[in-house]
């Protein structure tokens, strides 16, 4: 039988090769949708009350992609809901197994930094990187507490598998008091999170820190443009540029910047209002002042001004398309280097306006955005998003199908690798990001979202789930997946509860389980036969 457009237009394939390609070309249309969800959630931030949009919207619209996934994997007749909802069942599966072992793991590997006497991370230190037992990361204890709650939501599946156990696969009883559990937990942990805005707090402080030197990186760009610009032609920094706007700011000419002339800087160059908090200030001086001696020398601001100008340039390439070239900075400077965030987060950061300190002309000035516009612009980010994601669910689904059938694989182990890539890689690679730039702060944020973002699989995406079974009345064949799933949040729920400060080496077997989740579900299924 020849396959099935979706929605009557939308491309299909039955032959291994076009399954492949659609898989690839749907699944990097649904990593596009929810990275303007993530956009999108995060530009309220910046207008409305953190605690509602931390403890709330963020969770919620991160899980969104998997949840449209698992409803559009359930629809049909019964007889092809069956046997496409092994996809849902794939992608919720695979979704926290990433995120538990690759983005966990990948975290410690990547954020790893020398121990002290106390055994806590010396942030930004690493001197001897392959020593795998002298070595770690350090989070805080309110990220502890939220690798037990993860833990804890893994008790919402046995709803569903408990009756299963005793031979009950076809009870919609047990599924709908199962999605109903899920929902409730659901909302206790968002009341949770509204009540306890530690965790929120740390990701708005860290996207606010994050746009503020995108934002500044693109002011500096403007105001050097009449020395010499930031970039040299070949894309590296303009070390006299970054010289002379050193001496620029270094007003008492003692060859350091301090935290007042840091604060005079920010202002002058219109990247803060002159009402900005001094610990905002304190952050900046943090970021560049390597020697922790209150002071920033020519050679500290011109490496954190490299690190600065390199993270832009990834984030040029990664959200827009974007290929910065090695233009340099001179009146043809990059666009992706002046080029101003639009992030609500820095809406009032360059409220100081227009008064550059060569006299540019007020009218080139950029007028920060009114809440109603980053209202606007968010809701319309997410409702694409949204959209997108609801779109080309089905023929993702319908692709993942068709490839199982043409290699014989099973259509839930294809899911298990493939849709979580689509769905959650721009979460995925943001968190290695933060985690890489080695401080205990960053690694909290990280291993906070892995956290939550499992704890959402586990009661939005998990109720969803079990109300599809619900309604199209499904069997529950899922012993080996709940299996799998149970067993690799515990474990890392546990670590993770265990201690603030993971060695190294604890990354290796945590990486591990990503494998032996797959070999434990083929050998569940199709060698021990659980479900018969």
């Amino acid at each position: 039988m020849a396959c099935e457009e979706s929605y009557g237009f939308l491309p299909c394939s039955d032959s291994l090769g076009g399954s492949i390609f659609l898989m690839c070309a749907y699944g990097f249309l649904l990593l596009k949708g929810a990275e303007y969800i993530s956009e999108g959630s995060e530009h309220l931030l910046g207008v409305l009350s953190p605690g509602v949009i931390g403890g709330l919207v963020l969770p919620v619209l991160g899980a969104l992609p998997d949840t449209l996934i698992i409803i559009v994997a359930g629809l049909g007749d019964r007889e092809t809901a069956q046997e496409e909802i092994a996809v849902g069942m794939g992608t919720l599966a695979g979704s926290t197994v990433m995120l538990l072992t690759i983005a966990w793991g990948g975290s410690v590997l990547l954020g790893h930094c020398d121990l002290d006497e106390q055994g806590r991370m010396k942030n930004k230190t690493l001197t001897k990187p392959f020593d795998l037992k002298e070595t770690g990361v350090t989070c805080d204890q309110p990220t502890s507490k939220s690798a037990i709650l993860m833990a804890i939501s893994c008790v919402l599946y046995f709803g569903i598998q408990g009756p299963a156990l005793f031979g009950l696969y076809h009870s919609r009883v047990a599924a709908s008091v199962g999605a109903g559990l899920c929902f409730l937990c659901l909302c206790a942990y968002c009341t949770y999170q509204l009540l306890e805005p530690e965790a929120q707090r740390k990701k708005i402080r860290a996207a606010q820190k994050h746009f503020h030197k995108m934002y500044a990186v693109g002011k500096m760009a403007e105001f050097t443009r009449s020395f010499g610009g930031l970039l040299e032609s070949d894309g590296s920094l303009n070390l006299a540029t970054c010289q002379k706007l050193f001496d620029h700011f270094d007003t008492d000419s003692s060859g350091t910047i301090e935290k007042a002339e840091l604060h005079a800087l920010l202002t002058g160059l219109a990247i803060s209002s002159e009402s900005l908090a001094m610990e905002d200030t304190a952050h900046w001086l943090d970021d560049f002042d390597l020697d922790k001696d209150g002071l920033i020398d020519s050679s500290e601001f011109v490496a954190g001004l490299k690190r600065w100008v390199a993270e832009k340039r990834a984030v040029a390439r990664q959200t827009a398309g974007m290929r910065p070239s090695s233009d340099g900075g001179h009146s043809q400077a990059a666009s992706w280097l002046v080029s101003l965030p639009e992030e609500p987060l820095l809406g009032a950061a360059d409220a100081g306006g227009d008064e550059e300190m060569e006299g540019e002309d007020e009218d080139d000035a950029a007028e920060p955005p009114t809440a109603q516009q980053i209202v606007t612009k968010a809701v319309a980010l997410m409702a694409a998003g949204t959209l997108i994601c609801g779109f080309f669910a089905d023929p993702m689904v319908a692709a993942v199908n068709n490839f199982s059938t043409a290699s014989g694989i099973p259509s839930f182990f294809v899911a298990f690798v493939v849709t979580p890539l689509a769905s959650n890689s721009s979460e995925l690679v943001s968190s290695l990001q933060f985690a890489a730039r080695k401080r205990s702060k960053n690694i909290s944020l990280t291993f906070s979202q892995v956290y939550g973002a499992v704890t959402m699989n586990n009661t939005l995406c998990l109720g969803v789930f079990l109300l599809v079974i619900a309604i199209q009345g499904l069997s529950w064949t899922y012993t080996a997946e709940v299996f799998t799933i149970v067993a690799s949040t515990v474990v890392v729920g546990a670590v993770g509860y265990s201690s603030t400060t993971f060695r190294t080496w604890v990354a290796l077997p945590v990486l591990a389980i990503y494998p032996l989740s797959l070999i434990g579900v083929y050998i569940m299924d199709h060698v021990l036969h659980l479900d018969g």
